[in-house]
Formats: C-alpha cells, sequence, structure tokens
C-alpha cells in the first residue's frame, strides 16, 4: 500500500507544481491575476 500512497501523493504535487507553473505563466504575460483554475 505504501507504493501506491506515494504514487497518489507524488501526482498531487505534480498537478499543484503544473498549476503553480501556469499561474506564474500567466502572471508573467501582464495578467494581474490568473483566471479561475479550481
Amino acid at each position: 500500500m505504501a507504493e501506491a500512497s506515494m504514487a497518489a501523493f507524488g501526482s498531487a504535487i505534480g498537478v499543484l507544481i503544473a498549476m503553480a507553473v501556469v499561474t506564474f505563466a500567466l502572471r508573467g504575460k501582464g495578467h494581474p491575476e490568473a483566471p479561475d483554475a479550481s
């Protein structure tokens, strides 16, 4: 079960990182606020 939980945790972290990268890219293009990503 440890492998499965680590895989789920890793994928969740990957999603958070991807969202942060997208938000940073949008802000870098001049948008004052990132659009709703939820």
